[in-house]
């Protein structure tokens, strides 16, 4: 027995509902990905010296260990 309430085949709202806001956070993942798929892979200058600096400390801090 079918409703006359029936919304394309579901026979609750809240069903219609979750499997739209599941193709809707689906979408909006997608194109969030697409807008922001190479923001902040850039490194600055000097972000690398920092980094062998930290490496040459470690590597003498090891060295000096009994």
């Amino acid at each position: 027995m079918l409703s006359d309430n029936v919304m394309l085949g579901f026979p609750d709202f809240w069903i219609f509902a979750g499997y739209s806001l599941t193709v809707i956070a689906a979408i909006f993942c997608i194109v969030y990905g697409i807008i922001n798929w190479h923001k902040g892979v850039e490194e600055k200058d000097g972000d690398y010296r920092e980094e062998i600096k930290w490496e040459k400390e470690e590597i003498e801090l090891i060295e000096k260990l009994p």
